[in-house]
């Protein structure tokens, strides 16, 4: 597998200048689109370890880039599925998270961040990305969390309160 990190960590805004047309490829350099899932049962949020980088080591919720020809709806239910090996039976979107800083390799995205009830497991998994999967209790997650998904967990336990 190849590690596209580097590149990014080289180029964090890409190759060519923020808000330019590429010669080569004829797209706009912009921010791109990820999703993020927060799925919860029994008072337990699914989670992640990272295998590369960004931030290896560190616990995320799952998720990643919205593809081509893809609902954000469809990113959601298909990163799930790729990286923990569940269903998922519904998404809600709880928050869209655009903080400039989210991504402490420069790269911007955009984050959609959803809600989901998860169904049945397969037992498969993504091995080259994901290290692990578990469910933490609501009140007891790891220290070492990725990205913004700290602020996403308690944006979630702040909305249920309500």
């Amino acid at each position: 597998m190849t590690n596209h990190h580097d590149d990014w960590v080289a180029h964090p805004v890409g190759a060519i200048p923020k808000g330019s047309w590429c010669e080569h490829c004829k797209r706009f350099n912009v921010r791109n689109s990820t999703t993020t899932v927060i799925g919860i049962k029994n008072n337990k949020v699914l989670m992640v370890l990272r295998k590369t980088d960004p931030q290896k080591g560190f616990w995320s919720f799952p998720g990643g880039y919205v593809s081509w020809d893809e609902t954000i709806e469809q990113s959601a239910i298909r990163e799930v599925k790729e990286e923990t090996g569940y269903s998922v039976k519904s998404v809600s979107l709880q928050g869209v998270y655009s903080d400039p800083k989210r991504d402490l390799d420069g790269r911007q995205n955009i984050d959609h961040c959803f809600i989901a009830e998860f169904g049945d497991r397969d037992g498969t998994r993504d091995k080259l990305e994901i290290a692990d999967i578990k469910w933490f209790d609501l009140d007891s997650l790891p220290d070492k969390i990725a990205f913004d998904h700290r602020t996403m967990i308690e944006d979630y336990k702040k909305n249920i309160k309500q």
